[in-house]
């Protein structure tokens, strides 16, 4: 096995499924984990919204310039900035893990049943909370989610994340 000088093994304070009315770990770190069923995967802590409640596979973004902060109302983000997919409940003002990168096996669409595996995915320009594909042979007017890594079930699909 090949040593990894970087590599820093961590005890965190926090469970992934975190939904902590005071922060209790430092906003906007990236926790690395690895499962044998999805592989590598990161995870942000972070602070929902005062008007978002986040559920597991809810798309988010960042409300300003600094990682701390995710909503999924459109009207509060920088839409090209993907903050990632909510793996958990985490009730408005709290903070918890958002994961960021990595497999999500369920992550919310806008019922069009449109995405195809393969497809780069960004957050949906007119509805909250979901992803919609990029139209193929066009370029992604914001960044992407992640690519799609199945055929779109009108209300989920599970995605490759890369929001970091």
């Amino acid at each position: 096995m090949a040593h990894n000088p970087m590599a820093v093994k961590q005890i965190w304070s926090t469970e992934l499924t975190a939904n902590d009315s005071t922060a209790q770990e430092e906003l906007g770190i990236l926790r690395w984990e690895y499962n044998s069923t999805y592989g590598l995967r990161a995870f942000r802590y972070m602070q929902a919204a005062s008007d978002t409640t986040v559920a597991n596979g809810t798309a988010l973004a960042y409300t300003g310039d600094y990682k701390f902060v995710c909503s999924s109302d459109r009207t509060d983000t920088l839409q090209s900035h993907c903050a990632g997919v909510g793996i958990g409940a985490i009730t408005a003002s709290y903070y918890g893990w958002v994961q960021c990168f990595g497999y999500h096996a369920a992550v919310l669409t806008d019922a069009g049943n449109d995405i195809v595996d393969g497809e780069e995915v960004i957050l949906h320009t007119t509805t909250d909370g979901v992803i919609d594909r990029v139209t193929a042979a066009t370029a992604a007017t914001y960044r992407r989610l992640g690519i799609a890594v199945e055929n779109d079930d009108a209300t989920d699909v599970a995605v490759q994340l890369d929001c970091l």
